[in-house]
């Protein structure tokens, strides 16, 4: 473990500085932002990014209330880097009131209605209503664990070397998770997206394409479609895109395939094409605006800022944004684990529930090595809680 980086997590927690740091994928070290500077900065629309920097947190849907974030850069540490000094000047740092927590308990969806949800997905697609929709479900572990946080993220950090790792607080919008899947990101010059959907626990065997179903190939074939789509919108034609593969996440494989263009295709539209690109039917379905109707219907929880994006934009014009998967809610009385999959006409319901256990094993794992006897992923309520 890193002491000093504890510490720093340790004391922005307790004196309720705005702050994210994160980790990027097969990094040694992580970045931390701490915002120094009076208020939160927050926006109704993705329209009102442009020109800002720092660590932007996006919600699945704006719809719900739910805003953009973003913490400024005014402390940048680096976790190699941490010195007596800067520890120090951490500590003296002027405290913010504590947040005045939102403790209403989540719906939790059991086996049995999952399964029934699957069903009435199934049974609007077969009407021609859409092609595919995204469901999820909340898992949530009782008990105060506002303590282990610290740990956690760097647990997460060597775990997960292939994810963007991340922990995120601005008043009681507290997160923490370890995302395989880039929605944008920019490198001197070059932007690059991918799809990804299908999911399955990681085997060797599962590392041929070719012993993958119809069902999980034409499930990530419709992000790959999409993503084609947004970008002959923008009028970006001559872009790179790599044939599907097998990508390992943890103690997970997934379909993917890799987009790249140059950012001067969309440089003066940049927002304005992240705004086409989220959600895409990774975590929507197809089409995106008919399967989010239905889903925002047939879900009973709020998704709050899982299945939203988030990442740092700096002033070098380097971007890392990443859709929110593998993620918790972190609250003073419970977590919520988030988890979900991508619903077809071909889809098993018990199949569909079998791949939401596999993701929340992928925390619930590093979970237990701080809390002990937590249940497994597929233990939950035989109905709403």
């Amino acid at each position: 473990m890193n002491e000093g980086l504890l510490k720093i997590h340790q004391t922005c927690i307790s004196s309720n500085l705005p702050f994210a740091t994160f980790r990027q994928p097969q990094q040694e070290f992580s970045t931390t932002y701490i915002q120094t500077t009076p208020g939160n900065v927050e926006w109704s629309s993705i329209k009102d990014i442009s020109s800002q920097t720092g660590f932007i947190m996006a919600p699945f849907d704006t719809r719900n209330g739910h805003r953009y974030i973003l913490i400024k850069p005014d402390l940048l540490l680096h976790s190699q880097e941490i010195s007596r000094e800067i520890l120090q000047k951490v500590e003296h740092l002027d405290a913010r009131p504590q947040p005045s927590w939102k403790v209403e308990f989540p719906v939790v969806t059991g086996r049995e209605t999952y399964l029934d949800q699957v069903k009435a997905i199934k049974s609007s697609i077969s009407t021609g209503a859409f092609q595919k929709a995204v469901l999820s479900r909340i898992k949530v572990i009782e008990g105060d664990y506002m303590g282990i946080v610290p740990k956690l993220f760097q647990t997460m950090c060597r775990m997960h070397p292939n994810a963007f790792v991340y922990l995120f607080k601005s008043d009681e919008h507290f997160w923490i998770g370890a995302s395989p899947e880039p929605l944008l990101r920019l490198r001197d010059g070059n932007m690059s997206t991918v799809s990804l959907a299908g999911t399955r626990p990681y085997a060797e065997k599962h590392m041929d394409i070719d012993r993958w179903t119809v069902k999980e190939a034409l499930e990530q074939e419709y992000v790959t479609r999409y993503i084609h789509d947004v970008l002959w919108a923008f009028q970006v034609k001559d872009y790179r895109v790599s044939s599907p593969y097998v990508k390992k996440a943890g103690n997970l494989v997934h379909l993917r395939t890799d987009f790249s263009f140059g950012f001067e295709k969309i440089a003066d539209r940049l927002w304005e094409f992240v705004d086409a690109m989220h959600p895409t039917p990774a975590v929507a379905g197809q089409p995106k605006e008919d399967a989010i109707s239905f889903i925002k219907k047939l879900e009973p929880h709020d998704r709050d800022y899982y299945t939203g994006f988030l990442g740092p934009v700096t002033r070098e014009m380097e971007i890392d944004l990443f859709v929110n998967l593998r993620c918790l809610k972190i609250t003073p009385g419970y977590l919520s684990l988030y988890i979900g999959g991508g619903i077809t006409l071909d889809s098993d319901p018990a199949g569909e529930w079998d791949e939401t256990t596999w993701k929340a094993e992928s925390l619930l794992k590093i979970l237990r090595i701080y809390i002990k006897n937590l249940a497994p992923a597929h233990e939950t309520p035989a109905a709403y809680h």
